[in-house]
């Protein structure tokens, strides 16, 4: 008794502080206390009992079976030396039944689990319902039950264990020792739930307990890395959701912190560096940072070193290790990886049971590994067999799984390279019937399902297809569903940039099927535009919140169902079955759900509309100042779809074309390009509107333009034959502005202008950067800021000019009625949410795109944002153009009703000329709607009058007067070079 005592204990000191001389000696004395207690003595199946247990810790902690199996022996003698009625016998059978679930991990023998869930239910029901015990042994059934049904995925095993897992909190005191225990594991079931059925509440709770669990739990206790573990999982599922790369980068720090706190040979350590390594490869899939797919290769082969030949986990993470490889292989080249990633793939196949869950995700792989080896070396035997395998992993699949998209798209892909081989139609016809069905398939994630309708609408035979205006409208009505309200704007640009150019393509098929333009741009306006769409919907949604607050909650609910990203490929550790898995039964109704939702939304009074794109009647109205010019560049064709208020019509653009893009984008600031803006895209546009020549008296008409694609860089209101003097110029006939979207004019159109309130001051906001912290100083900026404030005070407009940081702009910003700025621009080449206006601490807190699209001003919104500085106007990232995110769409979206922005490099001497003259008409004809653009475009052709007299007079080359206005000085400045080009009006 002494020694039990003794072994008691010390187990006691090991469980709290995790020290195996503690462990070894309960080891140790439980060992003599047996020996010296005769075979019947009443208490000799309690020491066995404490052996097993001694036993079972030491397995944990060193993977050692030998000690594994002694303690299910010793278990099993401890039962059979209990009477029936020993009032600790369920203790015994639940601990037996700990034992058994632990082998079952090991060895994944479904007779334990079951032997296990048996033994566990016969504890429970022999205990009485306040017994201290009883809170664990239903822990424990919760356990065996969610580790069954991670082998069977039977629905009715997860929600018993959530249920009893709920049961177990319940019954265990604040202070029970094992409630952090208890409230990870309900955690762990809750986020098995998620992953089955996509409800984000069961996410977030199992998030929220787990965070619970961490607090509750010391921060040197043996069970913290654990909890860390299970935390940064969630977080990893809740980034697969959603793309919030804050939750990706808490993941990987909880995970290293977890691995940090576990020993070398613990056996935990393997699962958690496969954790660690599944996160840094979905961070290299957003960044691209080499030194984490190198990290996540490296920490997989530590994991795979550490883990026996036998383990059932082992195939999921030579799965992961082969993902990992593939994509290196993608990145560099090398054949080496290539090789290897083909030959984990099928040494994970082969250790994975004919009907286990995971093969048909090891199948999926695998065939693509042997995919890009087809691609590398055209061995036709790879590619039959990626097709043979990408069936079968189809056939594994359930009808309504979440995955089964992914894997037709890769069936799909296959099939197309047999064709292109062959020039087999059965497998062309196949392969669109695969990509059909995935667009189809709404378990799947949204992302998923674009995928499928990118291969079917780039397809070369989509124009002959009669299901092509259907697959194309079902396409783009899924962009908006891409990005939940909740994500960051930078998570919600990385995610729609895989749709970028979608809507053009549809556009293009829309009009080929004869459709007609107003159709053609309902396509266009849905698919483009989606993180200010998010924007413009606020109204709406606010409205049915204050009208219908029960609809609202439902139509957001139901939305978030179904705007989850793709799934991860990979399969994390402790939970192989179901980490690829993102949806499920519920997702599979959201659709349906919402549709119907929607109707009974827009059958109330007032809401006819709610979340529609604009009407026919609204777009001929927004018409009523000017004609928009939505031009559209396809691959398959380009048009001008031109609205008016008599109506909406298709212009054909015979002589636009990417390719001819493709050959100008490197010249925009060319006169040839001006010249060939005019001859194939402007002069045809505004022959078919009338607009001939010079308008005869001073009422100009106005245009509206709105690009799409890489006509998005192009200065469609500077194009002509500018020396020729003949008129053949878009600024001797028209005024221009732009606009994103035809949404977009609408919705600014629609803003209410705000009536300043009794004692309200609203003021113009000036801001001079002529020297600029590590930039190259603006010797003219005082000078442009002077002659603003001069012609503000003419008209009584009183200014401010804020200490020139971020805080003090942002803030002075929110009174004001006029913003200028003149300095140094940035414009980002990956990432245009990262552009910014340069103030003093730019390099620290810096005003970026992403600043101004927080700062909303619409409750106050302002008249007119002058950004003088370099490609305010701009997008270098090819992936963001649908989007038109930079800095003056980025003001507009904000509140202000008028931006002035650049395309390009501004010249630091002519910006003053620009301001002073587009003020001064402002002051002359008073500041309205209709002024800012034609002060603008006064101020334009004054300029390029000049220009033009300077060309003349053969001078060679246009007036230069300083420095450009970007933060990197572009060196020199070309002959002939048009300096007043880039200036653009967005407005109303």
């Amino acid at each position: 008794m002494f020694l039990n005592n003794v072994g008691n204990r010390l187990g006691d000191r090991y469980a709290r502080t995790g020290a195996m001389a503690d462990l070894e000696g309960a080891i140790r004395v439980t060992r003599e206390a047996i020996d010296a207690t005769p075979l019947h003595h009443p208490d000799r199946a309690t020491l066995l009992n404490n052996l097993g247990i001694r036993l079972g810790d030491r397995y944990s902690w060193t993977g050692a079976m030998a000690d594994l199996e002694e303690a299910i022996r010793v278990g099993r003698e401890a039962i059979d030396a209990a009477p029936l009625d020993h009032p600790d016998r369920a203790m015994f059978l639940h601990n037996i039944g700990v034992r058994l679930g632990d082998r079952f991990s090991r060895n994944g023998a479904i007779a334990d689990l079951e032997e296990a869930i048996h033994l566990t239910r016969e504890a429970i029901d022999a205990t009485p319902l306040h017994h201290p015990g009883r809170a664990r042994w239903l822990n424990s059934l919760g356990n065996h039950l969610a580790n069954r049904y991670s082998r069977t995925t039977e629905m009715a095993d997860l929600e018993e264990a959530i249920q009893v897992g709920q049961e177990a909190i319940n019954a265990a005191p604040l202070d029970h020792p094992d409630r952090a225990t208890l409230l990870n594991n309900l955690g762990i079931r809750l986020g098995d739930r998620y992953l089955r059925i996509g409800a984000m509440a069961d996410l977030e709770e199992a998030i929220r307990l787990t965070r619970e669990a961490i607090e509750a739990t010391p921060l040197h206790h043996p069970d913290r890395a654990t909890l860390l573990n299970h935390l940064g999982n969630h977080l990893g599922d809740r980034y697969s959701r959603t793309a919030e790369m804050a939750d990706l980068e808490e993941a990987i720090h909880m995970i290293r912190e977890a691995i940090d706190a576990t020993p070398l040979y613990h056996p935990n350590r393997a699962g958690f560096l496969i954790n660690l390594g599944n996160h840094l490869g979905r961070r290299y899939s957003r960044t691209a940072e080499m030194a984490d797919l190198e990290e996540a290769i490296q920490v997989g082969r530590e994991a795979i070193d550490a883990t026996p030949s036998d383990h059932p986990n082992r195939a999921g993470w030579l799965n992961n290790l082969g993902n990992c490889l593939g994509d290196r292989y993608s990145r560099n080249g090398a054949m080496a990886d290539l090789e290897e990633a083909i030959q984990v793939g099928r040494e994970a196949i082969d250790a994975t049971p004919l009907h286990h869950p995971d093969r048909a995700t090891l199948l999926n792989n695998l065939g693509i590994r042997l995919g890009d080896r087809y691609s590398r070396n055209g061995a036709m035997a790879d590619l039959e067999e990626a097709i043979q395998v990408g069936r079968e992993a189809i056939d594994a699949t359930p009808v309504d799984h979440p995955n089964r998209a992914m894997f037709l798209i890769n069936l799909g892909v296959r099939l197309g390279d047999r064709h292109s081989r062959t020039g087999a139609m059965a497998d062309l016809e196949e392969g669109k019937e695969r990509f059909v069905a995935a667009l189809r398939q709404s378990p799947s994630a949204v992302s998923m399902r674009v995928a499928a309708g990118r291969h079917l609408l780039t397809s070369p035979a989509i124009l002959q297809d009669r299901q092509a205006y259907a697959i194309a409208k079902t396409t783009i009505d899924l962009i908006p569903l891409l990005t939940p309200r909740s994500l960051q704007n930078s998570d919600k640009r990385h995610l729609l940039s895989a749709a970028v150019g979608l809507s053009s393509d549809a556009t293009a098929i829309a009009l080929h099927a004869n459709r007609g333009p107003a159709a053609a741009i309902e396509l266009l306006e849905t698919g483009r535009g989606v993180i200010a769409g998010a924007l413009f919907e606020q109204p709406d949604l606010a409205a049915l919140e204050r009208e219908h607050p029960d609809l609202v909650r439902s139509f957001i609910d139901l939305r978030d169902q179904l705007d989850a990203p793709a799934s991860a490929r990979s399969l994390a550790a402790e939970r192989p079955t179901l980490a690829a898995e993102t949806e499920g039964d519920r997702r599979r109704d959201a659709g349906p759900q919402l549709a119907a939702l929607l109707e009974t939304i827009r059958s109330k009074s007032g809401f006819e509309r709610f979340l529609l794109s604009a009407s026919e009647a609204d777009m001929l109205e927004a018409a009523r100042h000017g004609p928009i010019v939505v031009l559209n560049v396809s691959s398959y064709r380009c048009d001008a779809l031109v609205i008016e208020q008599s109506g909406i019509r298709l212009l054909e653009l015979p002589h636009l074309s990417r390719e001819a893009l493709n050959d100008h984008v490197r010249e925009l600031r060319t006169l040839d390009t001006l010249g060939w803006l005019w001859d194939a895209i402007v002069c045809p546009i505004l022959n078919a509107l009338g607009f001939t020549g010079p308008p005869s008296d001073s009422q100009w008409p106005h245009v509206w333009w709105v690009p799409t694609g890489p006509l998005t860089r192009f200065p469609l209101h500077a194009a002509g034959h500018h020396l020729r003097r003949t008129g053949e110029t878009a600024v001797d006939r028209v005024v221009s502005s732009y606009a994103s979207s035809v949404k977009a004019i609408i919705h600014s159109r629609r803003r209410p202008q705000h009536a300043p309130e009794a004692g309200e001051s609203r003021n113009a906001v000036v801001v001079a950067m002529q020297n600029t912290p590590k930039q190259e100083p603006l010797k003219h900026a005082s000078d442009e800021v002077d002659a603003v404030v001069a012609v503000c005070e003419s008209v009584g407009l009183p200014h401010a000019r804020p200490r020139p940081y971020k805080a003090d702009v942002a803030s002075a910003l929110e009174a004001c009625k006029m913003f200028h700025f003149a300095g140094h621009g940035s414009t980002h080449p990956t990432e245009p949410l990262e552009s910014q206006l340069l103030l003093d601490d730019w390099d620290r807190k810096p005003f970026t795109v992403a600043s101004l699209l927080e700062t909303n001003l619409t409750s106050k919104p302002p008249f007119l944002a002058y950004l003088s500085a370099c490609g305010t106007g701009q997008i270098l990232d090819e992936g963001s153009v649908d989007e038109s995110i930079h800095l003056a769409n980025a003001c507009q979206l904000a509140g202000f009703r008028h931006v002035v922005g650049t395309l390009w490099s501004v010249n630091d001497g002519l910006c003053v000329d620009m301001a002073r003259m587009t003020y001064e008409f402002l002051r002359d004809e008073g500041i309205r709607d209709e002024t800012v653009s034609r002060g603008l475009h006064r101020a334009m052709r004054t300029l390029r009058d000049q220009w033009v007299e300077v060309e003349d007079a053969g001078r060679g080359k246009s007036r230069s007067s300083g420095a450009d206005r970007d933060a990197e000085l572009r060196q020199g400045s070309e002959p002939r070079r048009p300096l007043w080009v880039p200036y653009v009006h967005f407005g109303v």
